[in-house]
């Protein structure tokens, strides 16, 4: 695999060509694509359009749980990143784990942490996967829509989609001259600047434009030897720049050429601040910080990734339906640097550098000429290289090393989605994907200092192959009232793990996860309200789980390994309504059952009750524990009302609540066997109950064309922890954001 040759040019000009001979073809009379075709557009509760099946369908009608998230949605919400989507999203969690974002639908998520891993919920932005955890920290502007797909999507959606897929759209090049800049700021020293600016350049032309910069001093307090504040711990830095160049190439042909630069820099999830159970081997406070939200690292804290990334994407409506194409090239460059410790002790400090170049390429064939039928065939290739390019670690307890390590991975596909209206009510769904996954890593470790081998170069393969089907029937009831029952499965690749050999120095592959889902669901929606419900039982099969182990030559590295069965069972429900004009109410409820089968021999990081300190590596047995992210009960609500006639314009008052019960942040690990009696059998590192509401207030003109907005996040200054965990050094988190207020202004035209 790793000496293959590939060239991006020659699949984009032989996927250009075959769609291009077909623009000769008969073609019956249709419009050309909408550029709202690409989004969720909301209209009316009843005509929220989504594309979860990779086509145009009412959300009423898809059979299976989505949630719509349209442009003003967004808006009225705050939402600017992934992080905030659990604002919205009932059984939807979004948090950190060290340097990553990884999000969790029905307590489906990952806990392998680092550069190289993929999470189990699929993302992709303007129908283009995003491979990495890093990137997806950064906030994204120019929204068209979000959909989040919950359950399994390994046929339509692929790789990785074990949990679902959340599917972000910006918004596509306009045939009218259209523009909206916005500036802000917020505590913090919080200043944010957006653009946005689109049109045509001839009749059969169209671009857009569109930049954002945030930057912020962060919340994070970097002290000395005394507790004294001496800075910024945390600094928090978002960039992007988005172009997209639309041609009609023929009556039926559209062309989308895109660049995309983005910059996320937070290295939040890499402050490793102990405050509790802390080692001897760490000096006593002051002498470093020991309370949320402050720091003591001799170094500072980096965890910043740049994207590159240019797309093409070529639609083609003929008599027999609708062909399009998705080629994509993208290179991530990843810097990370951290004091695990984060005190003078320096016992473990890491610098790393990444380089991932990614390719891929989807071609779909939407038949839409057979009565009674839609049918997708689609086929996709993916290939991807990350390396290291300057991986150090320093300190008694990492080795002094540098690590050189190579991943490949490369990956076939190709998939096939039938709905048959089988009579006037009744609908028949069936499809299948067949993947195909070679993965291969080198990897060497040396002595930082004298060069010699610590671990002499390894070379592995491994291979996957999966077959993940699906299976739907959907009955109306009365018109845009249905019913449906589903069996889908998902699949997310296994792999080598990026950070290393194991205790023992073997590199042992890790299984690929496999989740099969079963789910019920009603659907209703008028001009009123929408509302849908489903009640969904997985059957979870080798959920990898990452797990960090000190290993006995120094080191400390993040190893995977897979608990060979879990079972997950729940309801949510989510209701939509406009009770009266310029009134909107949105609410939406989680109940999970989320546990481990099986697992006796877990690793956890227990607690010595004599000494009050950490034991990792200790075997543990999760069996019927509760899973990562996956809180009891969890929900949301938002009510906004427009008041028209206020200073000649109309005032928007906003609000959003979100709340949860007590869950595991991101590691499940018990007090264990060298607790007291009473704790053995408990899970340490869990967040309790908590809820946050977020205010906005909107005044603009009648026509929306200037606006100026005041905010506050997180009113009640909840602080809670968006990531817990615990090591040889002691317990640490990373902390929630304290009340923020802030101002926007924006023009539209």
């Amino acid at each position: 695999m790793g000496s293959r040759i590939f060239d991006p040019f020659k699949i984009a000009l032989l996927s250009g060509a075959a769609l291009l001979s077909l623009a000769t073809s008969p073609a019956c009379a249709q419009s050309k694509p909408s550029p709202a075709s690409e989004s969720a557009v909301a209209y009316s509760p009843a005509d929220i359009v989504v594309t979860g099946q990779r086509r145009d369908e009412r959300l009423a009608d898809v059979p299976m749980s989505i949630v719509a998230i349209s442009e003003e949605s967004v808006a009225k919400s705050g939402v600017v990143s992934v992080h905030d989507l659990n604002r919205l999203a009932p059984g939807v969690q979004i948090n950190f784990a060290g340097c990553c974002t990884q999000p969790a639908i029905r307590g489906i998520t990952t806990l392998t942490t680092g550069v190289g891993f993929e999470n189990n919920v699929a993302i992709y932005v303007d129908g283009f996967y995003v491979p990495d955890n890093l990137s997806i920290n950064g906030d994204i502007s120019n929204l068209a829509s979000i959909e989040i797909l919950k359950g399994p999507q390994g046929t339509l959606w692929g790789r990785n989609a074990t949990g679902g897929a959340i599917l972000m759209n910006t918004k596509a090049p306009s045939d009218v001259l259209t523009g909206k800049f916005e500036a802000g700021y917020a505590r913090y020293d919080e200043v944010s600047l957006s653009g946005y600016l689109s049109g045509p350049v001839t009749d059969k032309i169209r671009f857009s434009l569109s930049a954002y910069n945030r930057e912020s001093d962060g919340y994070y307090k970097q002290l000395d030897s005394t507790g004294r504040v001496v800075g910024n711990a945390a600094p928090i830095k978002q960039r992007s720049a988005r172009a997209k160049l639309a041609f009609d190439l023929g009556e039926n042909t559209t062309a989308t050429i895109g660049a995309n630069y983005a910059l996320a820099s937070d290295p939040r999830g890499v402050i490793f601040t102990v405050f509790d159970h802390a080692s001897p081997l760490l000096p006593a406070p002051p002498a470093r910080a020991a309370q949320p939200r402050t720091a003591s690292g001799t170094i500072p804290s980096v965890q910043r990734v740049k994207l590159g990334e240019g797309t093409f994407k070529l639609e083609h409506s003929a008599g027999s339906g609708k062909i399009t194409s998705y080629t994509g090239y993208a290179v991530r460059k990843t810097k990370s640097a951290y004091d695990f410790d984060s005190s003078p002790a320096d016992l473990i400090i890491s610098t790393a550098d990444f380089t991932q170049k990614t390719i891929q390429q989807t071609l779909d064939f939407n038949v839409t000429t057979i009565e009674g039928l839609n049918l997708i065939v689609g086929a996709s290739y993916y290939h991807d290289d990350l390396k290291s390019t300057n991986s150090l670690g320093f300190g008694p307890f990492s080795g002094n090393t540098r690590t050189s390590i190579q991943l490949n991975a490369e990956a076939f596909a190709g998939y096939v989605d039938a709905s048959l209206n089988v009579t006037d009510q009744f609908v028949l769904n069936v499809g299948a994907r067949y993947t195909h996954e070679d993965k291969r890593v080198r990897f060497a470790r040396y002595s930082r200092t004298t060069n010699a081998v610590i671990i002499a170069p390894m070379d592995q393969n491994v291979k996957f192959d999966a077959f993940t089907p699906k299976a739907s029937v959907r009955y109306e009831i009365s018109p845009r009232t249905n019913v449906y029952a589903s069996i889908s499965r998902g699949f997310r690749t296994g792999g080598f793990n990026p950070n290393g050999p194991d205790a023992n120095g073997q590199f042992n592959p890790f299984k690929p996860e496999r989740n099969t889902a079963y789910e019920i669901g009603l659907k209703t929606a008028n001009s009123v309200f929408q509302f849908e419900t489903a009640g969904f039982y997985y059957d979870y099969r080798d959920l990898q789980v990452g797990q960090t182990q000190l290993l006995p030559s120094g080191g400390l590295i993040n190893i995977v390994s897979n608990s060979p069965k879990a079972k997950v069972y729940g309801v949510d429900a989510l209701l939509s309504a406009q009770p009266v004009h310029n009134l909107n109410a949105r609410i939406g409820v989680a109940y999970l059952h989320a546990r481990y089968g099986a697992f006796a021999n877990a690793l956890g990081t227990g607690l010595n009750s004599l000494t009050q300190t950490n034991i990792t590596n200790q075997v543990q047995d999760w069996t019927d524990q509760e899973m990562a992210r996956a809180p009891e009960f969890s929900g949301n609500a938002a009510l906004d009302y427009t008041i028209e006639g206020i200073a000649g314009g109309k005032l928007n008052l906003a609000g959003n609540v979100q709340f949860t019960s007590s869950f595991v942040p991101n590691n499940p690990s018990l007090y264990g066997s060298t607790a007291s009696p009473a704790m053995q059998k408990v899970q340490r590192f869990r967040q309790g109950a908590y809820a946050t509401l977020n205010l906005q207030a909107s005044l603009s003109d009648m026509d929306d064309r200037y606006k100026i907005t005041v905010y506050a996040n997180n009113v009640t200054n909840k602080s809670y922890k968006m990531a817990y965990n615990g090591s040889f050094t002691g317990d640490y988190a990373v902390w929630s954001q304290p009340v923020t207020a802030g101002a926007r202004l924006g023009v539209l035209f």
